[in-house]
């Protein structure tokens, strides 16, 4: 159970310094998402020209991968400008799931958790609706839906502490 304290005004719950970090981290998170995911929109030819390419940095091969592998385009079937928008735009719905999430967690609302997971799982489930099992494609949404697991589980540690 929280721990309150009373004043002679009001009670207040209190808010364990870790998740008060992991709230403000999601917040810069989510707002950085949703400003990258609305470039996305406007900029969809130019991003999927760099895909494939292979110059762009948002594939997951260009950060974990040889240089023999990076020298060589890639060739995605399904990526065009429109599915990069749709995808953009997914990214951005996501991004603004997490910030309301963010944003009740830290007023302390377990239904602020929820939305957050919800979000968290959204940006990956846009993913493979567009692009199928092409890891290629969208690598760096793969690595932002495993940290945002990785936040999901370190949010769930303090559940006991909202209402």
């Amino acid at each position: 159970m929280p721990q309150e304290f009373q004043t002679a005004e009001q009670t207040h719950t209190y808010r364990p310094l870790f998740l008060s970090i992991l709230c403000v981290l999601g917040f810069i998170g989510s707002i950085a998402s949703i400003v990258q995911n609305s470039v996305g929109i406007f900029k969809a030819d130019d991003e999927v020209v760099q895909i494939q390419s292979g110059s762009s940095k948002t594939q997951l091969k260009n950060i974990f991968g040889s240089k023999a592998a990076v020298s060589q385009p890639t060739t995605i079937s399904n990526l065009t400008p429109d599915n990069y928008q749709k995808f953009s735009i997914g990214g951005i719905v996501s991004a603004l799931l997490c910030l309301v999430g963010v944003i009740m967690m830290w007023l302390l609302k377990k239904s602020g958790f929820y939305s957050f997971t919800l979000g968290t799982f959204f940006n990956l489930i846009t993913h493979f609706l567009l692009f199928g099992e092409n890891i290629g494609a969208m690598g760096l949404s793969l690595v932002a839906a495993l940290v945002g697991l990785v936040f999901v589980i370190f949010y769930s540690r303090f559940l006991n502490y909202m209402d």
